[in-house]
């Protein structure tokens, strides 16, 4: 992202296999200016007034080993870092909005004993990863110098690992929602309760949340499905791999039927009084059939992965012998199947990255952040992940991702 002087503060070691980190000019880059009032400021606080400069004690940051991001609310590397600082969980973390920072470039300062590092994405997130060892690793793996006939492979594996982790996430929400419906049905009917009062064991809020976890878990779905069908499907069937998708589009069309019953279930379940013996029935027959979902989805996602994405390297070729290549770059054709689904790469994205294991959720960052042509749209899907992620107690991003969504549901209006 260009140079920044001056170089950094003599005596201090390097991170390993880092490079070289550059300080900026001024520690006043948060924009308060030398006369203006130092403030301390809590972890996670500086998140919740994003439009507001503040300068922070640099004794709590001694004593809290706090992050700095310091960088302009528009700019996707400062939305990235904050991002990636928050899956790392690693110590609490400062968000500066300024406009000040050199070059119009974001800086990131790991504690107040360190300089004041400024440069590339890839090299700000590898110096997080040298700091903080330990998963999740932040910055993504050097790339390889691209041959001709390594350029079809990369932009494979590319779409390959975009599908893979839409996959994973899918199935983690369909376990997270069986498991809450499990939870439920345990629970059963109305209950004896102090006093002779009658108890309703399931409440009425957690039908409307298991409501919405699944109907945000079938949209992603079936985005995923018109994805492959739009975008893979088409180029797969003329480079004499029809088979595969005719079995793979047969399968997606028993999805839709079982989707809509699940989707009308719970419905029904609205309009019953609560823990009536109608109710509990209606949730028993409700967990036997997403039950039945989740085993069809899984074994729909493994013939998929087995059969079509390893055919994906063989289709890319066609496509580039044939000149219908327009975008030259590795990521073309992910970007193009990333565009198709709208509401998963905008409004769902937070809930579709709750699906993904830390690690997982850096890959799929690294991956959004390369194929996301509209800079405007990649600030606002990694600020409305932050602002989700800052919700949470850190410990929790690190469990099993579904509890994280589940938390966050439970908070949500």
């Amino acid at each position: 992202m260009g140079n920044c002087s001056p170089s950094p503060r003599r005596g201090r070691p390097e991170p390993t296999g880092s490079p070289s980190p550059r300080r900026t000019g001024s520690s006043t880059a948060s924009g308060g200016g030398r006369g203006s009032t130092a403030t301390t400021v809590s972890p996670y606080a500086l998140a919740r007034s994003p439009s507001v400069s503040v300068s922070v004690d640099p004794e709590a940051d001694d004593k809290d080993g706090v992050v700095r991001v310091y960088g302009s609310d528009g700019c996707p590397v400062a939305w990235r870092l904050r991002v990636a600082l928050l899956y790392k969980a690693a110590a609490p973390l400062h968000f500066t909005p300024s406009e000040a920072a050199p070059l119009g470039r974001p800086v990131l300062r790991l504690s107040a004993a360190d300089p004041e590092l400024c440069g590339a994405a890839d090299e700000l997130l590898r110096h997080v990863d040298a700091r903080f060892e330990g998963k999740p690793s932040v910055a993504p793996p050097p790339q390889r110098p691209a041959t001709r006939a390594s350029l079809a492979a990369a932009a494979a594996e590319e779409v390959a690992e975009m599908v893979r982790l839409q996959h994973r996430s899918a199935e983690r929400h369909l376990e997270g929602v069986a498991a809450k419906l499990a939870e439920m049905v345990k629970k059963g009917g109305k209950k004896a309760g102090k006093g002779g009062r009658t108890v309703v064991a399931v409440e009425g809020a957690e039908v409307r949340r298991l409501g919405k976890w699944y109907g945000d878990a079938m949209e992603v779905m079936l985005e995923h499905a018109r994805m492959e069908e739009r975008v893979l499907f088409p180029d797969i069937q003329r480079a004499s791999f029809p088979g595969v998708c005719d079995k793979v589009q047969e399968q997606h069309g028993k999805h839709l039927p079982m989707v809509n019953g699940i989707k009308e279930d719970i419905k029904t379940l609205l309009t019953l009084e609560l823990g009536s013996p109608l109710f509990h029935e209606v949730l028993v027959n409700l967990a036997v059939r997403l039950k039945a979902l989740q085993d069809h989805t899984k074994e729909h996602f493994k013939e998929e992965e087995k059969d079509m994405l390893p055919r994906l390297e063989s289709v890319r070729r066609m496509q580039r012998e044939e000149g219908n290549v327009a975008d030259k770059s590795n990521s073309g054709w992910a970007s193009e199947a990333m565009d198709t689904m709208e509401m998963t790469h905008s409004k769902l994205f937070p809930f579709f990255m709750t699906g993904l294991m830390p690690q997982e959720a850096m890959q799929y960052l690294d991956l959004v952040c390369r194929c996301t042509k509209n800079t405007r749209h990649l600030v606002s899907m990694l600020r409305s992940l932050a602002e989700r992620l800052e919700d949470a107690n850190p410990s929790i991003i690190h469990n099993n991702p579904t509890k994280l969504y589940a938390h966050l549901l439970v908070k949500s209006p």
